[in-house]
C-alpha cells in the first residue's frame, strides 16, 4: 500500500511538470508581445550595410530599376540611403533619423541638403512603393501602434493585428504582420489606410547571414496604383561599426 502512494505521488508529480512545460511551451505563442518583440530581434540586426536592387514597376507597366548602397545602425533608427545607378540618380541619397521622425534629402544637382517636412514620411522614396517611413526601424510598432495576436487560419503563421495608438501619428490606420512560427521573420505585411487595402509587402527568399534570417526579396504591390517594387539584396552585412559622424547631414554629399 505504501509503495502505491508513493507512485502515485511521482505520476501526479510528472503530470504537474508536463502541464506546466505545456503551458511554457503553448502559451507563450498567445501573447502577441513576445511575437513581435522576437518578430523585431530577428528583423532590426543592432547595424548593417548593404546593396541592393531597385525594380518598379508602374502602374503604365514602365520598368524602373535603381542600385543603391544601405547603411543602419541602431537597429533601423537611423537608416542612410545612396544611390549609384544609373547614372542620373547617383549620389542622389535620403537619411532617415529617429524612426522616421527625421528626414534629409541630397540632390547633387543642387548641391544642397534639404530637410522634409514631418508630413514627407508618408510620401514614395525615390518614385517606389516605399515610403520614407517603410525604410525606418520597426520601433514605431511597439511605440505608436497597439498589437494583438489574431488567428491568421495558418499553420505555418502567427497573425499580429496593429492599431494606431490615440494620439499617435501614423502613416496607416492599421496593420496585419503574419509572422513565421519557426524563426519569427513575417512572411508578408498588409498595409491598411482609410480602411482600405493599400499595399502588401512579401518577404521571399529567406536565408541566414552571420546567423541572422535575411530575406533577399522583399515584394511590395500597390493596389490601389496597380504598381509594383522589388528589392532585392545584391550584398549584406551585419554588425558593423561606424564612424561617428556617419549619419550625418554633412555626410550625405560625400
Amino acid at each position: 500500500m505504501k509503495s502505491y502512494k508513493i507512485s502515485k505521488t511521482v505520476q501526479a508529480i510528472f503530470y504537474l511538470i508536463l502541464g506546466i512545460n505545456s503551458v511554457v511551451l503553448f502559451g507563450a505563442d498567445l501573447s502577441a508581445k513576445t511575437i513581435l518583440d522576437s518578430m523585431t530581434m530577428v528583423m532590426q540586426p543592432i547595424s548593417s550595410q548593404g546593396k541592393m536592387e531597385q525594380e518598379i514597376i508602374t502602374s503604365s507597366n514602365i520598368k524602373r530599376v535603381f542600385t543603391f548602397n544601405y547603411y543602419s545602425e541602431e537597429k533601423g533608427k537611423n537608416v542612410l540611403i545612396r544611390y549609384i545607378e544609373p547614372r542620373k540618380v547617383r549620389h542622389n541619397a535620403f537619411l532617415i533619423k529617429n524612426s522616421g521622425e527625421d528626414i534629409w534629402v541630397y540632390f547633387p544637382r543642387t548641391r544642397r541638403v534639404r530637410k522634409l517636412a514631418s508630413h514627407a514620411k508618408k510620401q514614395k522614396a525615390q518614385g517606389s512603393d516605399f515610403s520614407y517611413e517603410d525604410f525606418s526601424g520597426s520601433e514605431e510598432w511597439k511605440t505608436d501602434y497597439r498589437v494583438k495576436q489574431r488567428s491568421s487560419g495558418e499553420r505555418k503563421n502567427y497573425l499580429l493585428s496593429f492599431t494606431p495608438r490615440i494620439g499617435a501619428e501614423t502613416s496607416y490606420d492599421s496593420l496585419k504582420i503574419y509572422v513565421n512560427k519557426l524563426n519569427y521573420y513575417p512572411d508578408r505585411m498588409l498595409y491598411y489606410q482609410d480602411g482600405v487595402h493599400l499595399k502588401t509587402l512579401n518577404f521571399q527568399d529567406v536565408k541566414e547571414i552571420q546567423g541572422i534570417p535575411t530575406a533577399m526579396i522583399m515584394f511590395m504591390e500597390n493596389h490601389l496604383e496597380e504598381s509594383q517594387t522589388t528589392m532585392r539584396i545584391l550584398e549584406m552585412e551585419y554588425n558593423v561599426v561606424f564612424e561617428q559622424e556617419f549619419f550625418t547631414e554633412r555626410n550625405l554629399k560625400k
